[in-house]
């Protein structure tokens, strides 16, 4: 058995961002992930300018390929397209590239990269952490850190399955380089959306909306009926079910970010900067010997906000109000430029 200081499961933008920080205030950390990197997953691989600032602040110097993309392009049932140009930018990526560049970076730093699958976990008498992998291996750490993502099993083995989640699916065509960002609402699929991402050398169609596993038939025929409707050539499909209802860990000293927390905006799904800012909080408890809860307490409050924000905009009056405003694309364009001037976050 050998002991460590902090083990993170999940080589993921939350793991490896977390893994980061650590080192850089002299943390003894080790992750654990059963993938071999580059990996591809389901992901927009959007970048807002509240998460490429963070992510810029937290890893000074990192470099990666993205797409700058300003053009945005929203759309009610059939009425006229709402288009306006962001002051800001949005960097596509491929995420495949992307992470393989921040488990780099950790690696870069002295970082220790393990292979392997979680199995389980158990508090021991003094307080650490005692992790088994599946291949029999087992860690002693003061501090166990769930990065696992939507199938967290560290999140299932203290909370089971999801009780909230969203099924996103999406379909790349590789070659097409259009340049926006393009989101379908209708009544078709409400709640839920219709989208298209410009990316490197390809664009992205997805599609996402608020259900459980039994529905993914249904949803992907309605998926390729849009893709149809707007004359998109059907290709292979990808599917993700992203848990929405943000937990808190059970068992001291194990600390639950991004995707497994349910650490992803309950109205469009954008889970990046929630993975960068939740690795940051968890850097800060471990380092100041804090609880998670008061570090996080900020994110926490948020993701509380969001599930009201969520049932307004689906609402009968938010539906039709959203729905008069797109026809001012001025005042959309102000609103969205507002709310992207409003972040802030501090790192400590």
């Amino acid at each position: 058995m050998r002991r460590i200081e902090v083990l993170i499961i999940g080589a993921g933008p939350a793991g490896s961002v977390c893994g980061s920080l650590l080192i850089k205030n002299g943390v003894e950390c080790a992750i654990v992930d059963h993938a071999t990197f580059p990996r591809d997953k389901v992901c927009g691989g959007g970048l807002t300018v509240k998460a490429w600032r963070l992510l810029d602040m937290l890893l000074p110097g990192i470099k990666y390929d993205y797409r700058p993309i300003y053009r945005m392009r929203c759309q009610f049932e059939n009425d006229p397209v709402c288009e306006f140009r962001s002051e800001f930018e949005i960097r596509m990526t491929r995420r495949d590239e992307f992470d393989n560049t921040l488990v780099e970076y950790y690696k870069q730093l002295g970082g220790e990269l393990i292979k392997g699958s979680f199995a389980r976990f158990e508090q021991e008498a003094d307080g650490r952490i005692l992790v088994t992998l599946k291949s029999g291996e087992q860690f002693s750490c003061r501090y166990l850190v769930a990065a696992d993502g939507a199938n967290s099993l560290i999140r299932r083995q203290m909370h089971g399955a999801p009780k909230l989640h969203a099924l996103f699916l999406e379909q790349y065509n590789e070659g097409e380089t259009d340049d926006d960002v393009f989101v379908h609402f209708s009544n078709n699929y409400k709640p839920g959306v219709f989208y298209k991402f410009s990316s490197k050398g390809r664009d992205m169609y997805g599609f996402a909306s608020l259900e459980s596993n039994e529905d993914f038939p249904r949803h992907a025929e309605t998926f390729h009926k849009t893709l149809s409707k707007f004359g998109i050539p059907l290709g292979h499909t990808r599917g993700a079910f992203i848990p929405l209802n943000t937990v808190k860990s059970t068992v001291p000293n194990v600390i639950l970010i991004g995707d497994a927390g349910g650490f992803a905006n309950k109205l469009t799904g954008e889970g990046l900067y929630d993975a960068f800012k939740t690795a940051a909080n968890a850097q800060r408890a471990i380092v100041e010997g804090k609880p998670f809860e008061e570090t996080n307490s900020e994110e926490f409050t948020k993701m509380e906000h969001q599930v009201n924000v969520f049932k307004f905009f689906f609402s009968p009056f938010g539906w039709r109000l959203i729905r008069f405003c797109m026809r001012y694309p001025k005042v959309i364009k102000w609103l969205f430029d507002a709310k992207m001037k409003r972040e802030t976050f501090r790192v400590k």
